[in-house]
């Protein structure tokens, strides 16, 4: 069953009030809802109190006459259907009316067959014209959504763009740092197995040493690449536990005393800490580890490599610092990606490369952020934040890492 339509309601502005209540009576009759107004200032404070289809008024009143009142009226409704009704009308009076919007002219006096036609096709008008807008609105949102769409469709087509280009350049290092260990393997053994080259067992012993140590490199570098596998995938298990911060910094200085003494480096003393953070030990011992690790290697001769703990907000700060030679901004717009090498493609020292990488990602998996400062010549800092054991769980960080200041 169809819904009624409701009647159209019109405004009838006349100051002959004989002609206006008729005229109301009529309209009635034939199922419009008119109201009369004697003045064209009753009209305006009628035409204000809601929704109107058309004003029927007079031309020549007291006061505002039938033009301005149009105009006000289509002011507060520029959609409002407006129709001129006068017994003293002259051509000039017509031509300034259709200027300001009136859609039609009925010179008085006029009987009802002539006039009801007339406001059927002024409500029609209106009609159209408010669905117009409303199309047109609508199309205007719609343009919005298919302009946000597009931008967004672009934005994920660049970062797909991006992520190709980083996969490629991911299998390309990782197929030369495979191939480097294993030549190795494969060279030394050749040599063993050989007998056209003479050897002693110094040699015999020395080719064997190069072979464990390559193995040895090449195994690390496959542990660390499905290591970052399992994290990219999110299906590295975590377990987030309290971890007391002082004994995870000992044991990590502990493993790492070794290279720092061969390399002729200081461990600075480790700060008094009693602090627990909201953590993986094991993993947490790995991103020490490695932060302290690359301290030292990174470092010159003789240097130096502090760590300081700080406190705030529910998260703790450790901030690890080396005097080594430092970074330029270049390096450091690359030291999270993988096989940089801390910045440092040329540089000779051991490893795969993915240290950092991994160490980014396994921050960010217990809910940290990791930062990093360095200047040319004077040094470099990694800092690592992370929620302490019992403060607020804070939002995921989906933005990677910052590059913000360390200086205290």
């Amino acid at each position: 069953m169809s819904e009624p339509v409701s009647a159209a309601r019109i405004v009838v502005v006349d100051d002959q009030l004989s002609h206006l209540k008729a005229l109301c009576d009529i309209l009635g009759q034939h199922r419009f809802d008119a109201i009369g107004c004697a003045t064209g200032e009753a009209a305006l404070a009628t035409l204000r109190t809601g929704n109107f289809d058309v004003l029927l008024t007079d031309l020549v009143m007291p006061g505002i006459d039938g033009l301005a009142l149009i105009e006000a009226a289509r002011a507060l409704d520029p959609h409002i259907a407006c129709i001129i009704m006068t017994g003293e009308g002259t051509v000039d009076t017509a031509v300034k009316a259709m200027k300001i919007g009136v859609m039609d002219y009925v010179v008085k006096p006029f009987k009802a067959a002539t006039l009801l036609p007339i406001l059927d096709r002024a409500i029609e008008s209106r009609r159209l014209r408010v669905q117009n807008v409303k199309l047109e609105a609508a199309l205007r949102e719609r343009v919005e959504e298919l302009g946000f769409l597009n931008t967004v469709l672009d934005a994920a087509r660049k970062e797909a763009e991006r992520a190709n280009q980083e996969k490629s350049t991911f299998l390309s290092s990782m197929s030369h740092e495979l191939r480097t260990p294993l030549n190795s393997i494969l060279g030394f053994a050749q040599i063993l197995a050989s007998d056209k080259f003479p050897k002693g067992q110094g040699d015999s012993q020395r080719f064997a040493q190069n072979i464990v140590q390559s193995g040895r490199h090449l195994l690390s570098l496959v542990n660390e690449i499905l290591d970052l596998a399992k994290i990219e995938a999110g299906k590295i298990p975590l377990t987030i536990a309290p971890v007391a911060l002082d004994a995870a910094l000992r044991e990590a200085y502990v493993i790492v005393g070794p290279l720092a003494q061969a390399r002729q480096v200081t461990l600075a003393p480790l700060p008094e800490t009693r602090l627990e953070l909201a953590a993986d030990e094991m993993r947490l011992k790995q991103i020490l580890v490695n932060l302290l690790s690359n301290a030292v290697k990174y470092n010159r001769e003789h240097g130096k490599v502090s760590v300081r703990c700080m406190q705030h907000e529910g998260h703790c700060s450790v901030a690890v610092s080396d005097s080594g030679q430092g970074l330029s901004p270049a390096q450091l717009a690359s030291i999270f990606l993988p096989f940089s090498r801390a910045g440092r493609e040329d540089n000779k020292e051991e490893g795969t490369g993915l240290g950092l990488t991994i160490t980014q990602r396994l921050v960010e998996a217990m809910r940290g952020t990791i930062e990093v400062e360095s200047e040319p010549g004077v040094g470099s800092t990694f800092r690592i934040d992370l929620p302490l054991h019992g403060a607020a769980a804070p939002a995921a960080n989906t933005h990677g890492s910052r590059h913000a200041s360390l200086r205290p």
